[in-house]
């Protein structure tokens, strides 16, 4: 009896959980909306640190102040 629990415990856990099928052949306005918005605070970024350091930053630097400004939340 407690070998059967075992074997039908076991199998309910190795179900695969079937996941929404997403076509990424037509990006959603919401994609490119985030997009835009990656984009633009990359934009910001990279002028503000060419203003702090007199250059063009590298994409570490950018990474970098990026997460810096976003520790404390």
């Amino acid at each position: 009896m407690i070998i059967n629990n075992k074997i039908e415990s076991e199998s309910a856990n190795n179900s695969k959980a079937e996941e929404p099928v997403i076509n990424s052949d037509e990006p959603e306005e919401s994609d490119s909306s985030l997009q835009a918005l990656i984009s633009e605070e990359q934009s910001f970024v990279r002028r503000r640190l060419r203003e702090e350091t007199g250059g063009e930053p590298s994409q570490e630097e950018v990474d970098k102040w990026l997460s810096e400004q976003t520790e404390g939340y």
